[in-house]
């Protein structure tokens, strides 16, 4: 283990120690003393000199969802210049906690009243800015008997959409707030973990035998930077198209928009253009896997150019071809922001197959908002004054300004892996949001360090989705695609840390309920590929096997990416005092 990996270990030990010891302290003779009901928790916490504001209520059964205690904490550690705040701000993060109830309130059929012994920490999306659970929503868990938890990452957005106000960032003096930055990034969500742990022992008198995390998207995120930078914090991990690489992602969310404006112009694309040449790229490679299914089973595979739809001007032109103009803005689009030298690829862009229609119509908003506040540090830069040239100079700037505050894209997972933790990640391989390909760029660059993906794959598994969106299915576009589903993945994630069964495969229907639905198909762990038999139902299961395999032929295309910019350290950022 390096140095730095040791110093990091035992700061999240040291931390987890130091947050139990003080919220501990408060109650010092709770082992001998009756435990106390739900609505007594938010007096015990307020004692606490952490604590900002704390309630506690127990929350009616409702939804087909059992009752249970809430919990609403505002954390605060830090505050002032020193660690990255204005002055006379101060730290707030706000954390929602859902308890499966106590014995002391009624609560059954647990360990410990309706407590199974474990906790499922939540993710979020997007900016945060609000309780927003990209895994499970909390009460639904809580019935499940796992202690529930969501952060707002350390700050509260305003407007309709608070997960989508990045202005936390920016100071009124033109400065980026990298407190604010710092708690988005990593230190909401481990606060999350520490004080779910704090309140397993307040209300039930011991700590989870079990701690689990669940996100996906900025969720996803999360999870991995816990595991990098907390790594004892939780024992399994679920994650599911985890932009990790949070100074390059956002950035390239808005080179599509940049270059359909410089090939094209303001007019853009048609709707019914991008999805005429998406549907022409799906036809040219749905069947590269032996199945013909309306379904790109590895979209890396897949050479079609859009070029080869463009209109000869001929009677035999396809409706809705393209201008010249408009398929170099596709092939851009697909091929993802490149160097300013030949072959040199900055990231990744959106696969082909994906609905680039809805892909266009959004995701460049999410990238604007990071360009825009914490980059240029204007909330009124327009982004498409950029060029494709000068779009890679703010790239590189966004590595600089944003991997020591948000990157989570350390590949060293070696102390979570020492913890004995595991993790499972997925994506969808027509994610409209997030490009598929910086999982298997990240997966891979961790393989590199573990001596390959043989070694990896006993405690961090990668299971790509075929035809599948930014954290959910797409049956609009791809109704034969076997959908990503949560509760299948938690459930293999369960059986790999408590009962040692790592999976090789998960079980995937063309729909939530697998009794109502008319194809099945297994999704292989990566690099693993999927196999027809050749006879039987291409609809059914049992017609297909996982091809086990060692390496990926097809990462000959995704050389690792150089980084720019500082590495987080939670033992030497800002101060240098946090926990």
């Amino acid at each position: 283990m390096s140095r730095k990996l040791k110093g990091i270990k035992q700061s999240a030990s040291l931390c987890a120690a130091a947050g139990a010891a003080a919220l501990f302290a408060s109650v010092p003779a709770l082992a001998s003393e009756r435990l106390p009901q739900c609505a007594g928790l938010s007096p015990l916490l307020l004692k606490n000199s952490d604590i900002l504001a704390a309630t506690s209520a127990v929350q009616p059964a409702s939804g087909g969802n059992a009752a249970h205690c809430q919990v609403t904490i505002t954390v605060s550690k830090l505050a002032g210049p020193k660690d990255g705040y204005l002055p006379g701000q101060k730290q707030q993060i706000g954390i929602q906690i859902a308890l499966p109830l106590s014995s002391a309130d009624g609560g059954s059929g647990g360990v410990q009243g309706a407590w199974n012994g474990r906790s499922q920490a939540m993710g979020g999306g997007g900016f945060q800015g609000t309780f927003l659970s990209s895994g499970l929503p909390l009460p639904f868990a809580a019935s499940q008997g796992y202690i529930a938890s969501n952060t707002d990452g350390g700050h509260t957005g305003s407007g309709p959409t608070p997960f989508f106000d990045a202005s936390f960032g920016l100071n009124p003096d033109g400065t980026l707030n990298k407190g604010l930055l710092l708690d988005y990034g990593y230190y909401a969500v481990h606060e999350q973990a520490l004080w779910s742990k704090g309140l397993a022992y307040l209300y039930y008198g011991t700590q989870p035998k079990y701690s689990y995390f669940n996100g996906c998207s900025t969720g996803g995120r999360q999870g991995h930077a816990e595991a990098q930078a907390y790594p004892e914090d939780f024992d399994g991990i679920l994650v599911g198209a985890a932009g990790v690489n949070a100074d390059r992602v956002p950035p390239s969310y808005s080179w599509p928009a940049i270059v359909v404006n410089q090939e094209v112009g303001p007019a853009s694309i048609s709707s019914a253009k991008l999805t005429a040449v998406t549907q022409a790229a799906i036809a040219a490679c749905d069947s590269l896997d032996g199945v013909t299914d309306g379904v790109i089973q590895d979209p890396r595979a897949c050479k079609y150019d859009a070029k080869q739809f463009v209109c000869k001007g001929s009677q035999s032109d396809p409706a809705n071809c393209l201008t010249s103009q408009e398929a170099d803005a596709v092939d851009k689009m697909w091929d993802g922001p490149t160097g300013a030298s030949p072959g040199s690829q900055l990231w990744f862009g959106w696969e082909r197959g994906t609905n680039l229609s809805v892909a266009l119509a959004g995701t460049p908003k999410f990238g604007n908002l990071v360009l825009a506040w914490w980059i240029f540090q204007n909330p009124y830069f327009n982004v498409l004054s950029l060029t494709e040239d000068s779009f890679r100079k703010a790239f590189k700037d966004s590595e600089q300004i944003l991997r020591p505050l948000i990157g989570t894209d350390n590949p060293d997972l070696s102390a979570f892996k020492a913890h004995g933790g595991k993790m499972i990640t997925y994506h969808g391989l027509s994610d409209v949001i997030v490009f598929p390909r910086g999982t298997y760029n990240y997966y891979n660059r961790v393989s590199q360090l573990q001596g390959g993906v043989k070694e990896t794959q006993t405690f961090y598994r990668f299971f790509p989705y075929p035809g599948n969106s930014h954290c959910v299915a797409d049956p609009a576009d791809f109704p034969n695609a076997p959908q990503i589903n949560y509760i299948d993945l938690f459930t293999a994630l369960v059986n790999w840390v408590e009962h040692g069964k790592a999976p090789d495969s998960i079980m995937g229907h063309n729909s939530q309920t697998p009794a109502t639905a008319t194809v099945s198909r297994p999704v292989c762990k990566y690099p693993d590929t999927l196999v027809y038999d050749g006879h039987g139902s291409t609809n059914a299961a049992s017609s297909f096997h996982c091809e086990v395999h060692t390496s990926d032929p097809l990462m000959n295309v995704e050389n690792a990416l150089p980084d720019h910019g500082k590495e987080f350290d939670p033992n030497n950022n800002l101060s240098g005092q946090r926990s």
